[in-house]
């Protein structure tokens, strides 16, 4: 019963805008329809930003360009606005510990948990993760709490010193 009370509703809505589009001249329906473009490129856009997928809005940058006539956005402007996206984007994807997303408090107590200097090697990182997990590990009457904090101490200094 709903869905025939929503398929009447959406029909109904459709039918009177059609109608109305038949009825508009030529102007009004330009003007409409510019809106309407507008209004689908700019919200095209910030959900797509809000996704994180910011080279997909670049064309929508575009059909907006053209729909408000600037210049603009022009082909050129257009692929300067994906390097620039495309080199954000590389930037931060490289930053250390982005797949962890450490705060630099985190990192220092990864350097404080395995007591090492900050100018440590990969090697020194795997040598020290050993020796504590060996003294913390559960099997060998140590902690799971502690453990893991040193398991993450190493991830986040390897994932630094790559």
């Amino acid at each position: 019963m709903n869905l025939i009370i929503l398929s009447l509703v959406v029909f109904l809505i459709l039918y009177g805008a059609l109608w109305l589009i038949s009825n508009m001249d030529k102007k009004t329906f330009s003007g409409m329809f510019k809106f309407g473009i507008i209004l689908v490129s700019i919200v095209s856009i910030i959900l797509l930003i809000l996704a994180g997928r910011y080279l997909l809005s670049v064309p929508f940058f575009a059909v907006l360009g053209t729909a408000i006539k600037r210049s603009l956005f022009n082909f050129i402007n257009i692929i300067y606005l994906y390097r620039v996206i495309a080199t954000i984007i590389r930037l931060r994807n490289s930053r250390p510990n982005n797949s962890f997303g450490s705060s630099v408090g985190e990192v220092n107590d990864a350097y404080k948990t395995l007591e090492l200097p900050r100018n440590c090697s990969r090697q020194d990182i795997i040598s020290a993760h050993k020796e504590k997990i060996k003294k913390a590990h559960p099997d060998k009457s140590g902690n799971t709490e502690a453990a893991s904090k040193i398991n993450r101490a190493r991830d986040i200094l390897l994932e630094i010193h790559k």
